[in-house]
């Protein structure tokens, strides 16, 4: 389990492994991120795992992870923004502050019930992911 054994450097985005609208918008967010024009590779900044996987375990060891895992995690150096907070963040992480601003600029509690209803029905409304469902991503970017 290199996870565990590598030092796990942020921004690493924790997301719900089972959820197919999870694994949708990681899709999307690596769809989404933006280079300067420089190699893809070069520039890839946010990495992701499942919140149940070997590198969130590893962190919540460590004290730098929340134990719950009921809502998206952002994990950077300068903190651990959870739920929609999160997203915003994530879509600053990959060069869409134009996006993220659009959405911060609904009202927060809109904001905050629309992210609780649609996690609290998220496997009724969009299903779950089969076991072992890869992310089509370079490896270096998706950490167990």
């Amino acid at each position: 389990m290199a996870a565990t054994s590598d030092p796990i450097s942020p921004p690493v985005l924790f997301y719900d492994g089972d959820c197919a609208l999870c694994h949708g918008a990681v899709r999307r967010l690596l769809r989404w991120e933006r280079f300067d024009g420089k190699s893809p590779a070069a520039q890839a900044k946010l990495r992701f795992s499942p919140l149940d996987g070997h590198t969130a375990e590893a962190l919540r060891k460590q004290g730098k992870l929340p134990g719950h895992r009921e809502a998206v995690i952002l994990w950077t150096d300068q903190e651990t923004a959870e739920g929609e907070a999160a997203v915003s963040a994530a879509l600053r992480a990959i060069g869409r502050p134009r996006l993220a601003g659009a959405f911060e600029r609904l009202p927060a509690p809109l904001r905050r019930a629309g992210y609780r209803l649609t996690a609290r029905y998220r496997y009724r409304w969009f299903g779950r992911i089969p076991a072992g469902c890869p992310l089509p991503a370079d490896p270096a970017r998706v950490l167990p």
